[in-house]
């Protein structure tokens, strides 16, 4: 495997990753860092060969020596964790925490509100 077909599939992971994760990086190594744990274990190893195999392809001798169908399977492998994640669960789950956070907070004024009403009242 050549070093530029490897570039061109790491890139098209990296926009995936963009796409589903809302993951913003420059390169593929530092997308997958930040994607962390948000990758299930099979990907996340997936990528780390990915991201390994980067400086094999760069020395003309390891590149030849290179399994161009194990980083397909890897490849494949991160883009079928990528297809089963919605693009903007997480931005949704987000609000939906924040949302009920407020909920809560206000719940709680209310409730202190009431309480030192009802303390101050003379009945």
């Amino acid at each position: 495997m050549d070093h530029a077909r490897y570039t061109e599939m790491t890139e098209g992971l990296r926009q995936q990753m963009a796409e589903r994760l809302n993951i913003r990086a420059r390169s593929f190594p530092r997308a997958v860092q930040k994607a962390g744990r948000l990758l299930p274990p099979s990907a996340r190893s997936a990528a780390q060969e990915l991201v390994a195999a980067e400086t094999r392809l760069t020395h003309p001798k390891l590149a030849a020596r290179t399994d161009p169908a194990s980083l397909q399977a890897a490849a494949d492998t991160i883009s079928d964790a990528l297809s089963r994640h919605r693009p903007g669960a997480r931005a949704a789950q987000r609000r939906s925490l924040l949302a009920a956070e407020i909920g809560f907070r206000a719940l709680v004024v209310i409730a202190a509100g009431l309480m030192f009403l009802q303390w101050q009242s003379p009945v």
